[in-house]
């Protein structure tokens, strides 16, 4: 199962992307929801592209809570039990022993009699047991709790949130403006990274470089700046993907396939235009208090740091082909190409 019209070639990428930075604001319960029609699409369209994740990435815990969740928002019991199985199940595998036992526990109130969920339970406090008898109970079970990594998420305020809940900008905190100089210490620092990785010569570099910043200087209104990946690649589909992978591997960001995503336009717009127009940021998605949001340049930590401070959410961050990116952002804000 892959989303539609997305080609086989994403299945590959998904692969090879290692474990998804997506974690939610994970709720013990679901609140009554009267979902629109339009809700409902976008809860479904989070489910196929989340399946085909845990598909390739079968421990990917973050991805399968966010599948136990909207299956939860859509009253699909049966498929949120099973999500909460495979749950158990990459809890257990990556050593969180604790958080698997919840799962496991979640699983029995509704089917007393699950083999595999009690099986897991007798293991759990097996390895309790044999941690030794200076840590007991409560004490031991922590001693084995391996906390999940949320280090590449800056957490808002608390409190439950619909799946397409839309508004959201952080009143609460006024950020910084970014100026077009951090812009181009993120274009040194990729340009850096291209030519360590040996991606491109530096003279190649060095040249796309000062093209890049002699073309964003002059730019004027609403226009999208250059993107250095693309003035290097140069529509070469073969070298972007050569590229993105290299920052995948760096970075441990998701691919996200952003021209086969129905975007939301409110999501977008929850970003100020600097941040989305000015530095070729877009939010695509919003889950719970979560949201995802798609980069072209990873190095552009100003521009991260804004949209931080910006949202009064969860952000987890992906990488998109630039012109994608570009091309996404025109149709949102009917903005003309790039000459």
């Amino acid at each position: 199962m892959r989303p539609r019209g997305c080609p086989l070639g994403f299945l590959r990428i998904l692969n090879s992307i290692g474990r998804i930075g997506t974690l939610l604001a994970f709720h013990a319960f679901v609140l009554e929801h009267t979902l629109s029609e339009e809700e409902r699409s976008q809860i479904l369209q989070t489910i196929e592209m989340f399946e085909v994740i845990t598909q390739t990435q079968p421990d990917d815990y973050q991805s399968l809570q966010i599948l136990k969740e909207a299956h939860q928002k859509l009253g699909k019991t049966a498929e949120a039990l099973r999500a909460s199985r495979k749950l158990a199940e990459a809890f257990f595998n990556v050593g969180s022993f604790a958080l698997a036992m919840q799962e496991c526990e979640a699983v029995i109130a509704q089917e007393p009699n699950a083999p595999e969920m009690l099986a897991m339970l007798g293991e759990i406090e097996a390895r309790i047991v044999q941690s030794g008898p200076a840590k007991s109970g409560a004490g031991a079970l922590n001693a084995l709790v391996l906390t999940p990594d949320t280090s590449s998420s800056v957490h808002g305020a608390s409190g439950p949130g619909g799946l397409a809940e839309i508004g959201g900008r952080n009143a609460g905190q006024v950020r910084k403006q970014v100026a077009s100089e951090d812009a181009e210490v993120g274009n040194d620092q990729l340009a850096k990274f291209l030519i360590v990785q040996q991606m491109f010569t530096e003279e190649e570099v060095n040249a796309a470089l000062e093209t890049v910043k002699g073309a964003n200087k002059v730019l004027t209104g609403q226009s999208l700046p250059l993107s250095l990946l693309v003035q290097l690649c140069n529509g070469d589909e073969a070298k972007s993907e050569k590229v993105l992978s290299a920052l995948i591997d760096r970075t441990k960001f998701a691919y996200v396939p952003l021209e086969y995503y129905d975007i939301d336009r409110q999501v977008v717009r929850m970003l100020p235009d600097d941040l989305t127009i000015g530095r070729l940021f877009v939010p695509f998605d919003l889950v719970s208090r979560t949201i995802m949001v798609a980069v072209c340049n990873p190095f552009d930590a100003a521009a991260r740091e804004a949209v931080q401070q910006s949202l009064d959410y969860t952000v987890t961050w992906y990488l998109a082909k630039p012109a994608v990116i570009m091309k996404t952002l025109q149709d949102i804000y009917r903005l003309e190409g790039r000459a």
